[in-house]
């Protein structure tokens, strides 16, 4: 069983990475170039070298890979910090423009598109694809945080509509929200553990039913609002 991990750079796609290797299985881990590999997948490639391949890509020059049977995007970024609206409510409001809404919503979804072309190209049996609860508007209970609303909520639909077409080609979809998690010791307590979430995203990748609709899921395997 060979695994795609797309966003293999960052602390979710590395921990789920580490996950797939424990339990002896290859993993094929791909960072969007122009990022480099980093350090630690070097390492964990260093540790597991009959396991893991690790590469970069481009949209638009896919490389030809083996035989995939599950996938996970892992790719998540993270638009700049908003306004803090703590003392004054209309601080996000009086300083959106359209060119900052398109700006951050242009840098969340066209990472994801690509990657989402990939899965497509490479056609796996399952995929599990990141998306926030930033992105729900059941779950938006304030105001504010207007850029990044919008960033997450375009990416969640089009991850959504994604899924629809990838089932409906033969590919079991789910789509898989991460939560908050710990990046180093000194984060809060409430927090999990990255390696916990990495675990439990591949559990609802793994449970996820060939041909039934895409649900939106947390790491835990409840599903959200979409």
């Amino acid at each position: 069983m060979s695994t795609l991990i797309l966003g293999a750079n960052g602390p979710l796609g590395l921990a789920c990475t580490r996950a797939v290797l424990a339990t002896g299985q290859p993993v094929i881990a791909g960072v969007q170039a122009p990022h480099r590999l980093p350090p630690a997948l070097d390492d964990l490639r260093t540790e597991s070298p009959s396991l893991l391949t690790a590469f970069a890509w481009q949209h638009g020059a896919m490389p030809s890979l083996p035989r995939i049977t599950r996938a996970i995007i892992t790719e998540l970024p993270i638009p700049p910090a908003q306004s803090d609206e703590a003392d004054d409510p209309f601080a996000d409001l009086r300083s959106l423009t359209p060119e900052r809404v398109l700006a951050d919503a242009r840098g969340v979804i066209a990472p994801t598109l690509a990657a989402i072309q990939f899965i497509a190209h490479v056609r796996p049996a399952r995929v599990l694809i990141q998306a926030s609860w930033l992105g729900s508007i059941d779950e938006k209970i304030r105001g504010g945080g207007y850029a990044i609303g919008v960033a997450y909520a375009a990416q969640l639909m089009l991850v959504r509509a994604a899924a629809l077409d990838l089932t409906r080609g033969g590919i079991a979809t789910v789509i898989g929200n991460a939560g908050r998690y710990k990046l180093d010791m000194s984060g809060p307590g409430f927090h999990a553990e990255v390696d916990d979430v990495a675990a439990g995203l591949l559990a609802v990748l793994d449970a996820c039913g060939a041909g039934a609709e895409p649900e939106f899921r947390d790491w835990r395997g409840a599903i959200r609002r979409w």
